[in-house]
């Protein structure tokens, strides 16, 4: 397992950070930009098999698949794009930072926790990704992946479950390697 750069300004040990899971091809943020921005057939694919929860009537009316395509690319290009612009601002003494788009896994948990699970989403119409990551500072997170939600809750799907897992799993890694908080991370070699 690896500590990948992201949205990090040179010579700064703040911003977005990714894991790289040992045997994948890919960190998840690249992974997720490919799923949700470069591949319509893995969209495709994967809203065919989740079609009863895209019409389930959670996200209001029926959708098409094409349209949820749609949405989800539209849905993905802002979110990368806020992802890489807060991160970059909030190095700047006052700026803006990624704490405005990560909040906590849990609806109403708002506790500051060490090594404190979190998740992004957007504001737009259509907000089913999800970006999960671990809060290392103000504007230090470690992706640990992302997923499409077309459910309530996480625990109501396998595809779910398994971005929790490897949020447990990650957190645990962290603290094992003893990055607890900014501090830890700024010594630790990436």
């Amino acid at each position: 397992m690896k500590i990948v750069p992201i949205f990090v300004q040179e010579n700064k040990r703040e911003g977005l950070f990714s894991i790289h899971l040992k045997g994948e091809l890919e960190d998840e943020v690249t992974k997720c930009i490919e799923q949700w921005l470069l591949n319509p057939q893995y969209l495709y694919d994967f809203f065919t098999l989740h079609q009863d929860d895209l019409n389930s009537g959670y996200y209001g009316k029926t959708i098409s698949i094409q349209q949820a395509i749609n949405y989800t690319r539209k849905e993905a290009e802002y979110l990368f794009d806020q992802l890489e612009s807060l991160a970059i601002s909030g190095t700047n003494i006052g700026g803006d930072n990624l704490s405005i788009v990560f909040q906590p896994l849990r609806n109403l948990d708002y506790t500051q926790r060490e090594l404190q699970q979190v998740k992004a989403k957007t504001r737009i119409q259509k907000k089913w990704l999800r970006m999960y990551a671990i809060k290392i500072g103000p504007n230090t997170f470690i992706v640990t992946g992302g997923a499409i939600k077309l459910v309530g809750t996480m625990d109501e799907r396998t595809h779910l479950l398994k971005e929790k897992q490897k949020l447990d799993d990650i957190k645990y890694y962290l603290k094992e390697e003893g990055i607890l908080n900014q501090d830890d991370f700024e010594v630790y070699e990436i």
